[in-house]
Order: structure tokens, then sequence, then C-alpha cells
């Protein structure tokens, strides 16, 4: 009797059960037709045909002037200054002298070793006559020569000193300003005056990172000065650096400037440097979105029935860009279409609802 009760108890706990079960299939089976009864999740955007352009394109980047001759006027010895003359801003010819330093001393022991020159010269002269007669040894003739050749050595040295405190231009310049006056003693490797050479012509250098292009020797630049932003100098590029500067990892180049009157050696000038024409896409500002993994923008794919488009997200590599246009370098094909404004609302995959046709957009695009 016990075990036939248990099975009834059992049996009606199954049918209950059952029951429960079947009311919350229906249950579920009502509230996914419920679901399914709203349309799918969609934004409204708008959308334009994207199309290549070719267009020259140029980086503009900052050089500096340089004068073709052009250095900083050291002393090698260290002595007093006995004369100067050069005055700041004035113009001096090649060889003239600058600046004298007092070579009295060198003057008096140069006029020693001439002296002694001139003697062991002579000597040597004698010795040299005798010795066609036998009168001497072949060994003191040797000797007297060697004579002759220190003596005239000493003459050399002395002469090079008193040039070496005898500065004179290495080239028609321009003196910079200076404060050296007659008297004053200066220590070996002082720095006296800048000379800046007088030449027809400048050098612009600049550098130009490896991975926004090269320009070729014997190109064309266009130099920009400061208050004359809106003339362009043309600069000839002539040579570059054989290796990149391990500093700045950017290769230097030098551009000869022929005419830049008034343009002072050392300004900083603004470079537009040509890296060739080349086929660009051109997309709206607002079209290009960004993360953590870069940029990106919303491709829409056409449903099947035009039933709206279908938003694909694709990473893109940005060029030049400014508050209303951005360039696309990859990641966008010609006739693609992308989201425009209101593309920020967008997610990989979702339905997308073009609200307005603007220019450049899909013939089949109507507004909704």
């Amino acid at each position: 009797m016990k075990l036939r009760r248990w099975l009834i108890v059992l049996v009606i706990c199954l049918l209950v059960v059952a029951a429960l079960g079947g009311i919350k299939y229906r249950q579920i089976r009502a509230a996914i037709a419920f679901g399914e009864s709203f349309p799918e999740p969609s934004e409204s955007v708008e959308a334009q045909r994207v199309a290549a352009s070719l267009a020259g394109r140029h980086i503009a980047i900052i050089g500096e002037i340089v004068a073709p001759e052009s250095l900083e006027l050291r002393n090698e010895f260290e002595g007093r200054v006995s004369a100067v003359h050069m005055a700041p801003g004035s113009r001096v010819r090649k060889g003239e002298i600058l600046l004298q330093f007092d070579i009295s001393e060198e003057s008096a022991r140069l006029e020693a070793a001439r002296a002694s020159a001139t003697l062991a010269t002579l000597n040597l002269k004698r010795l040299q006559q005798l010795l066609t007669n036998n009168s001497v040894s072949r060994d003191r003739v040797d000797q007297a020569r060697a004579e002759a050749d220190i003596a005239l050595a000493n003459v050399r040295q002395l002469e090079a000193s008193i040039g070496k405190k005898t500065l004179r231009a290495p080239f028609d310049a321009v003196v910079g300003l200076h404060q050296v006056e007659a008297g004053e003693y200066l220590a070996a490797n002082t720095a006296i005056v800048t000379l800046v050479g007088i030449s027809e012509f400048l050098w612009v250098d600049f550098n130009l990172p490896p991975a926004q292009g090269s320009v070729d020797i014997g190109a064309t630049v266009e130099v920009f000065v400061a208050g004359h932003a809106d003339e362009a100098l043309q600069a000839r590029v002539i040579a570059r650096d054989p290796a990149v500067s391990p500093q700045s990892r950017n290769l230097r180049y030098r551009a000869r400037l022929d005419a830049a009157p008034g343009i002072p050696p050392g300004s900083v000038v603004n470079v537009h440097v040509p890296t060739g024409g080349s086929s660009l896409i051109r997309v709206p500002t607002p079209a290009v979105q960004r993360d953590g993994m870069g940029s990106y923008v919303f491709v829409l794919e056409a449903n099947e029935g035009g039933d709206g488009y279908r938003a694909r997200r694709r990473p893109i590599r940005l060029g030049s860009e400014d508050a209303s246009v951005a360039a696309v370098l990859e990641g966008l094909a010609a006739d693609e279409t992308i989201a425009t404004h209101g593309a920020f609302k967008l997610r990989d995959g979702m339905r997308a609802v073009v609200r307005e046709r603007v220019p450049g957009a899909p013939a089949g695009q109507a507004a909704e």
C-alpha cells in the first residue's frame, strides 16, 4: 500500500512540474514574440561615397639659414693684443690683418735666427768650394749643410709663430660684435669675434623624418621667411647627410637659396618640402573616430532588399587633417560609402539609416 501511495504522489508531482513548465514555456515564447515585434535597433547618420583625387603633397618643417662661410675667430697662443684693425659690423677683405698680438720678442729672435741662417749658408758655400780642391773632408761639409738647414728651420719656426699671432681674415666677411681692445691680454683659444662671409647665396638646412618621405638632390623646396609668409623663395637641394641622426632619427638636408636679401644667417624659416603627387581619399573630419586602437571609420554596406545599411568598422591611417577634412592614406578604397555626421553613434554590425543625402552620396540613398 505504501509503495502505491508513493507512486501516486510521484505522478502528481510530475504532472504539476510538467504543467508549470508548460506555462513557463508559453510565457517565454510570448516574451520572445513580443521582443521580435520591435524593429532592430538602428541609428540615423549622414553618408558619403568617397573618391580618390590626385594631390601634390608637401611637408612643412622648420629650417635654419646658414652662411656658406662663417667662423668664430680664436687665438692659438696667449698674449697681449698690440693692435685691433677690425671694427664691429665692418667689411674686411681676405688676408687683411684683423688682430695683432705683441710679437716684439719673436721679431728680435727672428732677426737673430736670420743672421745665424745667413752665416751658416755662407759657411756651407765656402766649405763646398774647398771640397772641390779636396781641402776639407766631406764630413765637415755635411755637418755645415745640417747646420744651415737647422738655422733655416729656426727662421721658418719663428715666422710661423709670428703668423699665428697675426690674425688675418680667411675670406671676405662682415665682422661681428666684439669687445677686444689694444693692450688686453687674451688666454689661448679665446672666442674673439664671429666672421660671416659675404656671399651671393645662403644655405637652408632642415631635417626630414624618413617616415614622412624623402627629397631628391636637385629638387626645389619653398622657403617662407617670418614677416613674408605670403612670399615663397625657391631653394634647390644640394646635399644630404649619408646617415640618419642618432639623436633625432631625422635625415638632414641642405638647400641653396640664391636670392636671399636681408635674411641674416641663423634665422628660422618654414620650409615646404614636396613629397610627390599621390592618390588621396579625403573624408569629412566627423567621419573619423578614434579610440585606443587608433583611427577608424564606419563603412556602410547595403542590406539585401534595400532595407538600410550595416555599419562595419574599418581601421584607417590618416595623413594631413584640419577642422573639416582629413586625408586617408590607407584603409579606404574609392567608391566605398562611409558614415559621416552621426558616425559616433554607430557600433560594428549595427543597422544604419541614412537620414539625409549629401553631395557624393550613392544614388539609391533617400532621406528617411
